[in-house]
């Protein structure tokens, strides 16, 4: 009996219908209907198959280690998924060769010899600049030669130029002395900044098990602000208080998505369930709040706030 089938049946003998499993479990109808047909294809990735089945299961009745562990034939593995990746990027490259032609040879080759003819005009300006300054300096060496006629009178002038540039040269000093004496401005005292907030985040229960509960308690913070910022694909879901609404919709979010904001107001409490935990970043003002386990996809954060 392949999974889907055995988790159908699990299903039909509680007497549960694929709407209330959504409603359950907070996973579409549709990801429900390919999961019982095991058209896995249908989920969004490796992480959300193996996610979507353990909540199935544990929705129904049954052991979900068990269930992943007797049906791990069936499922999808991260080699198949990183093949698909690799082939389809090793095709984009051959298609972009295909299209790029002669063309794309030939205007490297352009751009090359425009870039030498540029060099060569930049160095032909330079000797050209350099050629009029040395004729410049011939012609004021060559004027240096004439003789220049001194007036009779000009010592006389010279030695009372000199006797001013004394006279200035004492007032210049007596004004410097002066000046030391001055006292100096008083420095302006700085204000000292306003305290920064301490946020204290402490781990009060680390959860177990292939879909963990981590439970935090957060104190030292008055404005209960958390930024949630994504590297790659992960299904979210956020609540608060963690039975209450929801604050962002139940889905599939993206990096281009991120980051997303949630302001909790007078909210004691936030839950946040992701199925990407290695992708998923939790802050709270510029503290990050850990996953005890990276190496576990799917995990789930309990933020009370003191």
């Amino acid at each position: 009996m392949e999974i889907g089938e055995r988790l159908r049946e699990a299903r039909e003998s509680k007497g549960l219908s694929l709407e209330s499993l959504q409603e359950t479990t907070k996973i579409q109808k549709r990801y429900l209907q390919a999961i019982e047909k095991n058209e896995f294809q249908v989920l969004p990735g490796k992480f959300y198959t193996r996610a979507f089945i353990r909540e199935y299961a544990s929705a129904v009745g049954l052991d979900p280690e068990v269930v992943m562990e007797e049906h791990k034939g069936e499922l999808p593995t991260f080699d198949e998924e990183s093949t698909v990746q690799y082939s389809r990027v090793q095709r984009t490259k051959k298609e972009a060769t295909q299209k790029s032609g002669p063309s794309s040879r030939v205007l490297p080759t352009i751009l090359t010899v425009g870039l030498i003819i540029g060099l060569i005009f930049v160095v032909w300006l330079v000797w050209q600049n350099m050629s009029g300054a040395e004729d410049a300096n011939t012609a004021t060496e060559n004027g240096s030669d004439n003789e220049i006629s001194v007036p009779e009178n000009s010592e006389s002038e010279t030695s009372g130029d000199q006797g001013d540039v004394e006279g200035n040269e004492d007032g210049s000093e007596s004004e410097e002395t002066g000046s030391e004496d001055e006292p100096a401005p008083e420095e302006e005292e700085e204000t000292p900044a306003e305290d920064k907030e301490e946020i204290d985040i402490q781990m009060v229960q680390e959860g177990t098990g292939s879909f963990p509960e981590h439970t935090y308690d957060v104190s030292g913070t008055t404005e209960r602000k958390v930024t949630i910022e994504l590297t790659g694909r992960a299904y979210m879901e956020v609540k608060a208080p963690k039975n209450g609404e929801d604050l962002v919709t139940a889905k599939e979010y993206t990096a281009e998505d991120s980051p997303i904001s949630l302001d909790l107001g007078d909210k004691d409490e936030l839950y946040i369930k992701t199925g990407n935990a290695p992708g998923t970043t939790v802050m709270i003002g510029e503290n990050e709040v850990p996953y005890p386990n990276p190496e576990v996809s799917t995990q789930k954060l309990l933020l009370q706030f003191k």
